[in-house]
């Protein structure tokens, strides 16, 4: 599997990278998602979304498997901790249109948790 190399003294970006590809390999993981540790997994692009940094993931779930698409962040400037915007709706990955996917989903998570909040604070 592709793994950053992660050594003390690294910049705070790389850090974050690191965070976000432990944090997106975690997530995947989990038996309610794709229940194991991806083949391969890279970062294929980062941007910035409501004053959070975020990055792209695109990884595969076996050997000969087409790369997907996910995406891991809500960090706030140098943290080391994601917001919990960690999510891949295993679709296929595309250059092109990556970015626009990964927007997409974080607005999914946000409007997710804002239903929850709202639902919480009535009941």
């Amino acid at each position: 599997m592709d793994k950053l190399e992660f050594t003390e003294g690294v910049d705070r970006n790389h850090a974050q990278l690191h965070a976000a590809q432990t944090a997106m390999i975690e997530w995947l993981s989990d038996p309610h998602e794709l229940g194991k540790r991806p083949n391969k997994i890279e970062c294929a692009g980062e941007f910035d979304f409501h004053d959070m940094h975020y990055y792209i993931f695109k990884f595969k779930t076996g050997l000969f498997g087409k790369w997907l698409v996910g995406v891991c962040g809500g960090f706030e400037e140098d943290s080391l901790e994601p917001c919990g915007h960690v999510f891949s709706d295993m679709q296929a990955y595309q250059d092109e249109t990556a970015k626009a996917e990964c927007v997409a989903m974080v607005e999914k998570i946000m409007a997710y948790w804002m239903k929850q909040a709202a639902e919480y604070a009535e009941g």
